[in-house]
């Protein structure tokens, strides 16, 4: 039978084509939404990391909640304001069965900021690190240029990999699998490129192991491809269910639903490079001077969103307004700082206040198949931005081809959507250091800072808030996120959600990162089929 013809019957009978789990299944499907690489240094983006995780062990681990955990590195501690010392966990071994030493640790560190043609490089979670020292074979120091008090939380993002395995290995090394050689859970049995790949348990993980023997990850990119196969019985557990399905899928027993806030502030990006062609004025022709440069247009834009009714009709109410840099259980959240009203009204007299009383043509950009409904988002604060004066062009693409063009250098849309995941601080300093810092690729400032906003006034707080760890911190981080928003080099619009479905007999415990990880699912043994966690 033809494929389409498959997903068709399969949402046609919604109530009674749910397949069953066999008993005693020990192989675990899952789709996952966009492609991923396997070199874990290669590329800084949820996907590649999600797939990282299965194989390697990033050098401190994180839990569901995004709290930092011991893992291969069993405990650390801070000898001075500049020195932290990583005390190695005893009997690892990567799945070739080399031991993982202090060696495997330098040599992880040093690969980071050393590959070459890296569109989207790990090296903003060295920040500040100046010096690696071995002590012996498990134990290791670091020392800092400057107070570092997230240097832990970095780290749960960098993957550790063997010498003598890595050494030498290009990235088509790795995407092939000949050197994808971690210590993780799962070892790699089959790279499938841009369709997924088939992991196999390690069954010498230094840690609880995996409940499932094998698993096969399923690059299925369109949502509803990826939920009719669920449906189907054709995979067993999805990422980024569909939210317009959700309150169904609640109420079919045989479904059962995951979800969990996500640590991802999704905002619109004002790109204030001068020479951008996608700006036009009222009348279709090329704009000299760039209007994003002006606070008062950026405010505008702001002003312009309707903010819950985005989340309303948008993402079906699943997801959290907001107009902070950071989730509220996040460090830096300021409870005063309410999500503002929206005015389209107010925004065409700050358009005409800076200029443009007719409006200006404006390019929104947004990929399609990598955030919680980013193409429907995208369409709805496009016809938000129109009410308030502007002609909008709303343009969509894969995240494979959306990303690269969003590199700073040749960057040419005016506005982006995009997010950011901040369990790397657990608090407002990565996303002030990444996306607001003016970009200074030499000490791995403004590395998400893709529309070339810089502020001198601004760069100096948050360069002296990230080194505080003193009880004066959360406030002068909230102190530094409003002084930042204040100039909206980022406009905020609402925090994830994660979402995450399953068949009946299968649990699975969403994480804060947004990251799908085998590990995170076990048979159901008792919990009651279909309920919502």
């Amino acid at each position: 039978m033809p494929l389409r013809h498959r997903l068709g019957l399969a949402l046609a009978c919604w109530l009674g084509c749910v397949a069953p789990l066999p008993a005693a299944a020990q192989t675990l499907t899952m789709g996952v939404e966009a492609p991923f690489g396997l070199d874990p240094h290669f590329l800084f983006a949820g996907p590649n990391m999600a797939a990282a995780r299965h194989i390697y062990d990033s050098l401190i681990n994180r839990d569901a909640e995004s709290r930092f955990v011991p893992g291969i590195v069993e405990s650390w501690r801070m000898l001075d304001d500049r020195t932290w010392e990583l005390t190695l966990r005893r009997g690892v071994t990567f799945h070739n069965g080399s031991p993982f030493t202090a060696e495997d640790v330098a040599f992880t560190l040093a690969r980071v900021p050393n590959l070459p043609n890296n569109p989207g490089p790990y090296t903003s979670n060295l920040r500040t690190i100046s010096r690696v020292e071995i002590v012996d074979s498990h134990t290791v120091r670091i020392l800092t240029d400057r107070t570092n008090p997230v240097l832990v939380g970095q780290l749960t993002n960098i993957f550790v990999l063997s010498r003598s395995a890595a050494e030498g290995a290009s990235t088509g090394d790795f995407d092939s699998g000949r050197a994808a050689i971690g210590t993780g859970p799962f070892r790699l049995v089959q790279a499938r490129g841009t369709e997924g790949m088939v992991i196999a348990r390690n069954e010498t993980y230094w840690g609880e192991g995996a409940a499932y023997e094998r698993v096969e990850l399923r690059v299925i990119g369109n949502d509803a491809t990826r939920l009719a196969a669920l449906l189907a019985g054709d995979v067993d557990l999805i990422e980024s269910v569909p939210s317009a399905n959700v309150e169904r899928l609640e109420r079919d027993p045989r479904i059962a639903i995951f979800r969990r806030n996500s640590d991802r502030i999704m905002y619109l990006l004002p790109n204030i490079r001068a020479g951008l062609t996608l700006l036009t004025d009222a009348t279709g022709q090329p704009l000299r001077d760039n209007p994003l440069r002006d606070l008062r247009v950026r405010q505008a834009l702001s002003l312009a969103i309707d903010r819950q009714a985005l989340v309303s009709r948008a993402l079906d109410g699943q997801g959290v307004a907001t107009a902070q840099m950071v989730p509220e259980q996040f460090g830096g959240h300021d409870p005063g700082y309410a999500v503002p009203r929206a005015d389209p009204a107010r925004a065409r007299a700050l358009l005409a206040e800076a200029g443009y009383p007719s409006g200006f043509g404006m390019t929104i950009g947004c990929s399609n198949n990598r955030y919680t409904n980013d193409a429907r988002v995208c369409q709805a604060a496009g016809q938000m931005l129109s009410r308030a004066g502007l002609q909008i062009k709303v343009e969509t693409q894969p995240w494979n081809v959306f990303s690269p063009r969003t590199v700073e250098t040749r960057n040419d849309l005016p506005v982006m959507l995009y997010g950011l995941s901040l369990s790397s601080s657990r608090d407002a300093s990565y996303i002030l250091s990444t996306a607001v810092h003016t970009r200074n690729v030499a000490e791995a400032f403004g590395q998400g800072n893709r529309g070339q906003f810089s502020d001198a006034r601004l760069d100096g707080l948050i360069d002296a808030v990230i080194i505080r760890s003193d009880e004066g911190r959360e406030a002068a981080l909230r102190h530094a996120m409003r002084e930042a928003m204040d100039q909206m080099p980022i406009i905020p619009l609402y925090n994830q959600v994660v979402i995450a479905a399953a068949r009946r007999g299968i649990t699975y415990t969403p994480r804060m990162d947004e990251q799908m990880v085998a590990y995170q699912a076990r048979p159901d043994r008792g919990t009651a089929q279909g309920a919502t966690r």
